[in-house]
C-alpha cells in the first residue's frame, strides 16, 4: 500500500491527452490571432526580406493573391504597418496619412476584398519623418509631446475615415489615447472604431532586426526616452492604467515573451479589457533561428510560446506565425473532425440499409407495398392512397423530389462546388459527379436506345400491355413501351385494328393510353436513385468538412443543403420502401445504387492530392 498523502497525488489529472488540454483555462482559437502585414507604396512589389524567415513587403496589387488563401483558412484581422520607399518625408510625418499613401490605399482595397476581414492599423510618425524618431521634435532633438499627440491623433482619424476598424498608436507619447479618442468622437467615430494601444511597449532589442530590413530605426539617438526601459514593471502598471482611464479598447503589450509578468498584471489591472501582445519580429526570428540549429522543432516551440501568452493573460496575438498557426489549429481541429467525419459514407450506407430493411419488413408483414411490376397497377391510385399519405403518387415528396432527384442531387452538388475552397474544386469531384450521371442516364433514360432498366424487365420475362376502356389487356411490340409515349386509334391505328378489331369501332374519341411492360423484373429505379444519390451528397458532405477551416458563408449553405438533401432522399427510401415495390425490386434497386457509388470510389475518381493553398504565404515587417 502506498504511503503517499492523498494531497499529493496530481498526475492522475493529467495522465490522458484529452484531460491534459482541460488543465487550460482558454484554448488558442484562429480568432486570437492578427496577422501584422507590411504595405509598401510600390504597388506591385513582393520584396523578400533575407534577415528573416520567409517575410516580405507587399504592394496593394498583391494583397488579394496573398491573403484570399489565409481568409479562406480562417484568417479573422490584419494589422497594416506602411513601409514607404519613395515618398518625401519630413519633421511631421506628412506622408503617414496620404489618401494615395499605402496604409490608405490598403485600407480601402482590403474592405473591398474581403469585407468580413477586421483590418488595424498601426498608427506611428517614425515611418513618415526624415528623422526616424515617432513625433514631431523640438530643435534640440527631443519629442515635443503636444504636436506629436495632435499630428499622431490626426492620422488615426483619417485612418478611421479611410475605413480601418482598428487604430492602434505605436508611438507611446503621453496623452496620445486619450487625444485619439476625443478625434474619433468628435468625427463620428467614436463608438464605431476600436482604440488598441501600445499601453506597455517598451525599449527592446528584439526589434533589431526588422530596423534594418526595413530601414526604420531612428537617424540619431534612441527611443528610451519615449519607451518603457524594460526593467520598469511600476511604470508599466502606471501607462496600462493611464490608457484604460483616456478611453483604450484595447491593452496592449510589446515584446510578448520577455513580458510575461505584464501580461498578467495587464489582466489583472484591467480585466474588463481585452489585453493584446505582440510576438515581435526578434521572438519570430529567435525562435526560427533556434528550430533550424536543431535545438527544437518549429511547431512545437511556436506553440509553447504561444500558449504561455494566453497562459499569462492574453486575449489578441499580434504575430507572424499567424499563417501557421491557421493551418496548425486546422489540423488540430481536423484530428477529431476527420475521425467522426472518416466513415461519413459507410455510416449513410448503414443509415440506408437500416431504413430500406424496416420499410420493408413493414410492407412485406402488412402488405402494404404496390406491385409495380404489374402495369395494370402502376397507373391506378394505390389502395392506401386515401389512408396513408405517402402511399399516393402525387404527394408533394415523390412529385417534385423524388421524381426529380438526380436534378435536385446535381444542383446542391453545383453549388457545393462553386462555393466551396479551392483545395476543393478539383477535376476528380467532377469526375465522380459526371460518372455518376452517366450511370443514371443509362439506366432510367437511354441506353444505346432503351434504358437498361427497361431492358432489364424485357429480358427477365416482361412484356408490353395496354389496357382498353372494357377492361381488355391487349400486348405490344415491346418498342412501344420503349417509347413511354401515349398510343391511340389515331396514332397507332394499325396496332388497334389487328390486336382488338372489336374493340377499336367502340372507342371513345379521343381516348389514348401508355403501354407499361408486365411481369419481369421490375428493379426499383427510386430505391436506386435514392441510394446513389445519398451516398454521393454524403461523399461530398465528408468532403467539405475535411476543409471545414477554409469554408465562406456561402458554402455553408451548401452544406446546409447538403445535409436537408440527404435527409429528404432518406425520407423517400423509407416512403417508397414501404408503399412501392416487391422486396426483392427494392433489394436489386438497393445493389445497384451502391454499386455504382463505389465504382465511382475507385483511384481514377480519388482524390490524390487537393490542391494545395496550405503553404505559408510570405510577407514583411517595415518596423517595430
Amino acid at each position: 500500500m502506498s504511503k503517499m498523502d492523498i494531497s499529493s497525488i496530481l498526475q492522475g489529472g493529467y495522465a490522458h491527452p484529452l484531460s491534459r488540454k482541460w488543465q487550460a483555462k482558454r484554448q488558442l482559437t484562429k480568432a486570437m490571432f492578427m496577422y501584422p502585414i507590411f504595405i509598401t507604396d510600390d504597388p506591385d512589389a513582393s520584396v523578400e526580406i533575407p534577415s528573416l524567415p520567409g517575410q516580405r513587403r507587399w504592394g496593394v496589387n498583391k494583397l488579394e493573391g496573398f491573403l484570399r488563401p489565409l481568409v479562406e483558412k480562417g484568417l479573422e484581422s490584419v494589422i497594416l504597418f506602411g513601409v514607404p520607399l519613395t515618398c518625401v518625408k519630413d519633421g511631421r510625418g506628412t506622408p503617414a496619412d496620404d489618401v494615395n499613401g499605402p496604409v490608405i490605399l490598403a485600407i480601402k482595397k482590403l474592405r473591398s476584398l474581403f469585407p468580413s476581414l477586421y483590418i488595424a492599423t498601426d498608427v506611428c510618425l517614425c515611418e513618415y519623418t526624415d528623422h526616424g524618431h515617432c513625433g514631431v521634435l523640438h530643435e534640440d532633438g527631443t519629442i515635443n509631446t503636444e504636436p506629436s499627440v495632435d499630428r499622431i491623433a490626426e492620422v488615426a482619424v483619417n485612418y478611421a475615415r479611410a475605413g480601418a476598424h482598428c487604430v492602434a498608436p505605436s508611438d507611446m507619447m503621453d496623452g496620445r489615447i486619450k487625444a485619439i479618442k476625443r478625434g474619433l468622437i468628435d468625427a463620428g467615430f467614436g463608438n464605431k472604431v476600436t482604440l488598441m494601444s501600445y499601453s506597455a511597449k517598451f525599449a527592446s532589442a528584439l526589434y533589431g532586426p526588422f530596423r534594418d530590413a526595413a530601414g526604420s530605426a531612428p537617424s540619431f539617438g534612441d527611443r528610451k526616452c519615449y519607451q518603457l526601459p524594460p526593467t520598469a514593471k511600476g511604470l508599466a502598471r502606471r501607462a496600462i492604467q493611464r490608457d484604460a482611464a483616456e478611453g483604450a479598447d484595447i491593452i496592449m503589450v510589446k515584446p510578448s515573451l520577455p513580458y510575461l509578468d505584464i501580461i498578467a498584471d495587464a489582466a489583472e489591472l484591467t480585466p474588463d479589457h481585452p489585453i493584446a501582445c505582440y510576438q515581435v519580429s526578434g521572438e519570430f526570428a529567435m525562435i526560427h533561428a533556434g528550430a533550424k540549429a536543431g535545438v527544437y522543432d518549429l511547431k512545437t516551440m511556436a506553440f509553447e510560446t504561444t500558449e504561455s501568452l494566453v497562459r499569462a493573460g492574453a486575449t489578441l496575438i499580434l504575430s507572424y506565425f499567424t499563417p501557421d498557426f491557421l493551418e496548425w489549429l486546422w489540423r488540430r481541429a481536423f484530428a477529431f473532425t476527420s475521425t467522426a467525419m472518416a466513415d461519413l459514407r459507410l455510416q449513410t450506407l448503414i443509415a440506408i440499409t437500416t431504413i430500406l430493411l424496416l420499410g420493408t419488413s413493414y410492407s412485406a408483414l402488412y402488405g402494404t407495398y404496390l406491385d409495380t411490376s404489374n402495369a395494370l397497377l402502376t397507373h391506378l391510385p394505390h389502395p392506401l392512397a386515401k389512408t396513408h399519405y405517402f402511399a399516393s403518387k402525387s404527394n408533394p415528396l415523390n412529385v417534385y423530389f423524388i421524381k426529380k432527384a438526380w436534378g435536385w442531387t446535381s444542383l446542391v452538388f453545383i453549388f457545393s462546388y462553386l462555393t466551396s475552397p479551392a483545395q476543393m474544386r478539383t477535376r476528380q469531384r467532377l469526375y465522380k459527379y459526371l460518372f455518376l450521371t452517366g450511370v443514371w442516364i443509362v439506366f432510367t433514360s437511354w441506353f444505346f436506345g432503351p434504358a437498361l432498366l427497361d431492358r432489364v424487365a424485357v429480358y427477365s420475362g416482361g412484356e408490353c400491355v395496354y389496357q382498353l376502356p372494357d377492361g381488355q389487356v391487349q400486348t405490344a411490340p415491346v418498342e412501344v413501351c420503349y417509347a413511354k409515349s401515349a398510343i391511340s386509334p389515331q396514332t397507332h391505328e394499325h396496332l388497334f385494328r389487328e390486336a382488338a378489331p372489336q374493340s377499336f369501332i367502340g372507342l371513345p374519341e379521343g381516348w389514348r393510353t401508355v403501354p407499361r411492360i408486365r411481369r419481369g423484373h421490375d428493379l426499383s429505379g427510386h430505391v436506386f436513385l435514392l441510394t446513389m444519390a445519398t451516398l454521393f451528397l454524403a461523399d461530398q458532405l465528408r468532403a467539405s468538412f475535411k476543409f471545414k477551416a477554409w469554408w465562406n458563408g456561402l458554402h455553408m449553405w451548401a452544406v446546409a443543403s447538403n445535409i436537408v438533401l440527404i435527409s429528404i432522399w432518406l425520407l423517400g427510401t423509407y416512403t417508397t420502401s414501404v408503399y412501392f415495390h416487391s422486396p426483392f425490386e427494392k433489394f436489386t434497386g438497393y445493389l445497384l445504387g451502391v454499386a455504382s457509388f463505389v465504382l465511382s470510389q475507385l483511384p481514377f475518381f480519388s482524390q490524390s492530392s487537393p490542391r494545395q493553398t496550405t503553404s505559408r504565404p510570405q510577407q514583411a515587417d517595415g518596423r517595430e
